[in-house]
């Protein structure tokens, strides 16, 4: 149930963009103030703000999801290296990835394959990008190759705005989705569309599902059932059943839709110029609106390492945190746990190595959910994980899953326990890892 007495907001004095999790719990938000911010979740007065250089605007935020990488990566929609990567310690240097050089990007998005087997994962990563300028989505491999990447050309005459992927039950087969947008302004386009691109396939097929032709869509995220975006002209939070073939609308009136995540609870919350709106995972219906304590809009949404929602609202230069109170006394929950899909070794000699030690999936009401920063810890004396840290935050994937980081055994006989979850909202899924003199 919504509480306004939940939420809290923040002064940033910029006007931000989007918000992510990365290393170590601290918040990330992008501006268009040629700095990028980094916020201290237990002290969100603590704001830092960071210079990006020559990079004026910063838009989509996202963590590196290799485990030793401290960065953060960011999309620009300025025409000017679209793809920028930020180390997060030391003096914050900047990377840009250079793509064309009228290039544009809004959004970025992660994408994990893993070609190996049931009994041995072999786990990679790439992040995807709407190039709208040339008309492709793009795939970069994590961690970069040089800056090289691959091109998936869209081939419609429409305005790419935002990418999201879901993958089969062989966790390597990948279906695309983009959403993109009519503009008269050069360059012309004139389509809005929701787009697929079907594995094997070249081509990007139009799914026939917007209100009418004038209907615009924006943000879009998946899961392993459906689709969701956001979309103007109606105001509409819109879900495709990928099985199905079929949509329902939830219509927000005059509430313009922004980013949207999936949530512990099998919802999934919007950001809109009315505030935060929450919207059954299964069964979308009108759900309930969140107001912002200072009015204005919220835009940028994800969720936090204690399941808390972080929003950033460009319209007062501020920010916010929302804690979801739970369901009233006696009502039926839904908070989602972890739980474990894949052990590796449980022993392992001194000074030896363990790729993937543990990967786990959160779930909640049955459902896996992408997009949630998993904690993951080790509690040892000499083993750690392979940065020499014993505590990690890696977000799941577009499966619900998370692969716990690589485990350096150290120079002790012990038993080192790894545990995963969602902050202090449950019990961690927990296994052991003993290492011997061999």
């Amino acid at each position: 149930m919504a509480d306004i007495a939940s939420i809290q907001e923040f002064s940033l004095n910029k006007t931000p963009h989007s918000v992510a999790v990365g290393n170590k719990r601290y918040l990330w938000i992008t501006t268009n103030s040629r700095t990028v911010v980094k916020i201290n979740p237990n002290d969100p007065n603590s704001a830092q703000s960071i210079a990006t250089g020559e990079y004026d605007l910063t838009a989509g935020v996202m963590k590196d999801p290799v485990s030793e990488n401290q960065r953060i990566w960011m999309a620009s929609p300025a025409k000017r290296d679209p793809i920028l990567v930020m180390e997060t310690y030391g003096n914050y240097p900047v990377t840009a990835y250079p793509l064309e050089p009228d290039a544009q990007a809004e959004s970025i998005k992660l994408r994990t394959t893993d070609k190996g087997t049931p009994s041995n994962p072999n786990v990679s990563y790439s992040l995807l990008f709407a190039e709208p300028q040339h008309s492709y989505v793009g795939i970069l491999p994590v961690p970069a190759q040089g800056g090289s990447y691959d091109k998936m050309p869209i081939g419609r005459s429409t305005w790419l705005w935002d990418v999201a992927v879901t993958t089969a039950d062989d966790k390597k087969t990948h279906t695309y989705w983009a959403t993109g947008q009519k503009q008269t302004t050069s360059p012309v386009r004139n389509e809005n569309g929701l787009y697929r691109r079907s594995p094997g396939q070249t081509a990007w097929e139009r799914v026939e599902i917007l209100d009418s032709p004038e209907q615009k869509p924006f943000y879009i995220i998946a899961d392993t059932e459906a689709v969701w975006f956001t979309a103007t002209n109606p105001n509409q939070v819109v879900r495709y059943d990928i099985t199905e073939g079929t949509s329902r609308t939830v219509s927000l009136g005059d509430a313009v839709p922004q980013q949207l995540v999936f949530y512990t609870n099998d919802k999934v919350w919007v950001a809109s110029s009315k505030g935060l709106h929450e919207i059954d995972r299964h069964q979308p219906g009108p759900g309930s609106l969140v107001s912002l304590p200072n009015g204005g809009g919220a835009k940028g949404l994800c969720v936090g390492t204690n399941g808390e929602l972080w929003y950033t609202n460009p319209t007062n230069k501020s920010f916010g945190k929302y804690s979801v109170p739970p369901p009233p006394y006696g009502g039926a929950s839904l908070a989602g746990r972890t739980q474990v899909v894949h052990q590796g070794k449980s022993e392992l000699h001194m000074k030896d190595h363990v790729e993937h030690p543990l990967i786990v999936e959160y779930v909640s009401n049955g459902h896996p959910v992408p997009g949630i920063p998993l904690t993951c810890r080790i509690e040892a004396d000499g083993a750690t994980f392979d940065d020499g840290s014993k505590e990690r935050v890696i977000l799941t994937d577009q499966l619900g899953r998370v692969a716990v980081p690589p485990v350096s055994a150290g120079l002790i006989e012990e038993v080192a326990v790894l545990s995963v979850g969602l902050g202090n909202t449950e019990p961690h899924a927990t296994t052991t890892l003993r290492i011997t003199q061999g």
